[in-house]
């Protein structure tokens, strides 16, 4: 339950985060920076879960609040807005969680593997 709150809150200061880098860097620097931002943090809220990469519930937790400025853009924005950075916000959110998870396991299972070589 803790992890879930985390989440949200790491969530909530990625808005910050995409909003500062936004607006002095540009779109693609605010998109490399959501992705390492998101990678890093579900990185170390996964850290030795096998099955991180699975954990839906942990990465939309994460998300959350980027998946829900992307549909307030939707519903607000006009389609030129919406069509330049909306694919930049959801490829750099989601696939930044995607890939923390993904590291993560990979990392766990390592780990599981050589522990069970050495014993």
């Amino acid at each position: 339950m803790w992890r879930l709150l985390i989440a949200f809150l790491l969530g909530l200061a990625s808005f910050l985060l995409l909003m500062f880098v936004g607006e002095t860097a540009g779109l693609t620097a605010a998109g490399a920076a959501l992705m390492v931002y998101f990678s890093v943090c579900q990185f170390l809220l996964s850290w030795g879960e096998v099955d991180a990469h699975r954990n839906w519930r942990l990465m939309l937790t994460l998300d959350a609040v980027e998946l829900l400025s992307v549909a307030i853009m939707v519903v607000v924005e006009k389609w030129p807005v919406i069509l330049s950075q909306g694919p930049v916000i959801l490829f750099g959110t989601c696939g930044g969680t995607y890939l923390g998870g993904l590291l993560a396991s990979m990392m766990a299972r390592r780990r599981r593997r050589d522990a069970i070589e050495e014993a």
